[in-house]
């Protein structure tokens, strides 16, 4: 009722401080719960969230470590400061012998939530996901700070911009704990200790579970967050090898070789054998690195790949050239993404392939290379048309392709990421699914082209020609389309936050659900037949 301070049903004051007024409850857990508030004490009184210390248990002991968990939640937010994907802590204090936090409040809905509403994420989906959350748990380590709390409940993906942001720090870690060894049987019938102290079994990793947390269990956890989006699974349910303690998970999805390298680094229950850091996850994600050259038979030979050269190591015969007859017995794994071979760069015109050192793109063992780096060799020696090739899930990463002509080639789940394809033609091309996040496509041609679920974040397609293509809930974050050619493009979904739209043609473009602003559309050019994001169209 308007004017009351108490809640006549809960005995929760509804003013604290005579600033915070409280709306409505958002949550309970088992040491407190926390409330929707205003606060009165800012103009246009802002939402605030308040977070009240209240267990379930009086037992002397959950008090003790209830107060501990809340104090330290409150120290580590104050110490961590301000980062964008971490909730500010407002206000704390004491009040009536209640404990009460003071966060900023972030509206959106929780990865679980979204999940429930919609279903199973895919591959480019967890990349970006993965690469936005990282970014936040490297924060937090950086300052000490292990969260131990990783999962899907935890991360809520703001309504303002899209982006993740880290919440629920109240079983945070800046040591190893210790739990009390007389209390927890006695006193802590219901687990609510032991489940602060560790997390959330099934997402924290062994070392959390034995209670010897270390920054990389966030990243264990983060991995499996994953896995339950990609499959709706709990990470209880995948099982585990008796003998490795590994789990079982790799029968459960269908992802790239490249993720699969990366969630099998963060899933290792040996810390030693894991990832270290968030940042060494990420720079493994951007290298896209392949193994190391292999020697494949039983020759002491072995060569390596430079920027223009095949130089043979061999104390033996330390004679480059004169040792290249031996290239073909021996057959080398060797990576080409971002390098430009051209006919000088290896002597006699010879090329690397999958099966090993060739003349003329066969080798030994007569297999002709393919994909990816059929098309970075060839393009090297001056060949530009690659139309009607399947390069399926090929890799393109990091190369210099200005001017390629890939029309009605398949390229769904292509890795073109971080390449130059300045002018580039694609028109008729399938590109479901492609990744093409950071790509220069200023002048491209990709008329009538198939991007559906295409990741074109910060790319530049400055004056790129996309009339007339498919661009379902395609991913535009950043990017650049200045004068980009979208005249009855569908756009059905797209996500194009923070996209560049200035003189951008989008007469009889389809934007049914995109995510789009007003002043972005305000830029670009639209007519009668344009279909706003909300499903209208209107005159001009």
């Amino acid at each position: 009722m308007a004017g009351d301070t108490i809640c006549l049903s809960c005995g929760f004051p509804l003013r604290l401080r005579n600033r915070y007024v409280v709306n409505r409850p958002l949550g309970k857990g088992g040491f407190g719960a926390t409330f929707l508030a205003a606060d009165e004490g800012l103009p246009g009184y802002p939402p605030c969230v308040i977070k009240q210390l209240r267990p379930n248990s009086q037992s002397p002991s959950i008090l003790k470590m209830a107060r501990e968990l809340f104090e330290r939640e409150a120290y580590t937010l104050g110490k961590i400061g301000n980062h964008p994907q971490i909730p500010r802590l407002l206000d704390y204090f004491e009040e009536t012998s209640n404990f009460y936090l003071i966060q900023e409040y972030i509206e959106g809905e929780t990865l679980k939530q979204e999940y429930e509403r919609r279903g199973k994420f895919n591959e480019i989906e967890i990349r970006k996901i993965i690469a936005e959350i990282l970014p936040a748990l490297g924060f937090i380590h950086q300052n000490g700070v292990i969260h131990r709390d990783v999962k899907p409940a935890n991360i809520i993906r703001r309504k303002q911009d899209g982006q993740l942001v880290l919440i629920d720090f109240g079983a945070v870690s800046t040591q190893v704990n210790k739990i009390p060894g007389n209390d927890n049987d006695g006193d802590d019938p219901s687990g609510l200790l032991t489940n602060f102290a560790i997390g959330t079994p099934g997402f924290a990793p062994p070392e959390q579970m034995a209670m010897r947390p270390v920054f990389s269990s966030d990243l264990y956890a983060a991995a499996m967050c994953c896995l339950y989006l990609l499959t709706g699974r709990s990470p209880k349910d995948f099982g585990h090898d008796p003998y490795t303690g590994e789990i079982n998970w790799r029968s459960q999805v269908q992802l790239s070789e490249h993720l699969n390298f990366i969630f099998d680094k963060m899933l290792q229950p040996s810390v030693a054998h894991r990832f270290r850091t968030a940042e060494e996850v990420l720079q493994a994600m951007e290298s896209r690195a392949q193994p190391k050259p292999q020697i494949l038979d039983d020759e002491p030979n072995t060569y390596q790949t430079s920027q223009n050269r095949i130089s043979r190591v061999d104390a033996a015969n330390p004679n480059p050239t004169g040792g290249f007859p031996a290239a073909r017995k021996s057959r080398v794994q060797a990576s080409l993404s971002g390098r430009s071979l051209s006919g000088n760069d290896i002597t006699s015109g010879l090329q690397l392939t999958r099966g090993g050192a060739t003349r003329g793109g066969i080798g030994r063992s007569g297999k002709e290379l393919k994909g990816g780096r059929k098309v970075i060799v060839e393009y090297g020696q001056g060949k530009r048309n690659f139309a009607n090739q399947d390069l399926a899930k090929a890799s393109l990463a990091s190369a210099n392709l200005a001017g390629i002509v890939m029309s009605r080639s398949k390229l769904m789940e292509t890795d073109f990421c971080q390449s130059d394809l300045t002018g580039a033609s694609f028109q008729g091309s399938i590109m479901s699914n492609a990744k093409l996040n950071g790509t220069n496509l200023t002048r491209a041609k990709m008329q009538r082209a198939i991007l559906s679920k295409a990741d074109l974040g910060s790319a530049s397609l400055v004056n790129a020609d996309l009339r007339e293509s498919k661009l379902q809930f395609a991913y535009l974050s950043k990017a650049d389309l200045t004068g980009a050619n979208l005249s009855n493009a569908d756009l059905t979904g797209a996500y194009l936050k923070q996209a560049n739209l200035r003189r951008a043609n989008l007469c009889g473009a389809n934007l049914k659900g995109a995510k789009v602003s007003e002043e972005q559309l305000s830029y670009a050019k639209t007519n009668w037949s344009t279909i706003r994001p909300d499903g209208s169209k209107r005159l001009f």
